[in-house]
C-alpha cells in the first residue's frame, strides 16, 4: 500500500468514516442525477409497465431495396 503513511497524519477512526461517507455522498449524487435526468429509470425502479411485446409474431424478413449494377455485355 503506497498510501500507508497517511495514518500517521490522520487517525483511522477519523479517516475511514470520512472516506466511506464521501463515497456514499458521491454515489447518491450520481444516482440522483441519473434519476432526475432520465425518463425511464423511475419507471424501471418502480416496476413500471413492461414494453409491449413488439415481436409477438416475427415480422417477415424484408431485404433492403438495393440497386445491383451489372457489367455491360461485350458486343460483337
Amino acid at each position: 500500500m503506497n498510501q500507508g503513511k497517511i495514518w500517521r497524519v490522520v487517525n483511522p477512526t477519523v479517516g475511514v468514516p470520512i472516506f466511506l461517507g464521501s463515497v456514499v455522498i458521491a454515489s447518491l449524487v450520481v444516482h440522483s442525477a441519473v434519476l432526475l435526468n432520465t425518463n425511464w429509470l423511475g419507471s424501471f425502479l418502480n416496476g413500471g409497465q413492461k414494453a409491449a411485446a413488439a415481436a409477438e409474431k416475427p415480422a417477415a424478413a424484408v431485404a433492403p431495396d438495393t440497386i445491383v449494377s451489372q457489367a455491360p455485355t461485350p458486343q460483337k
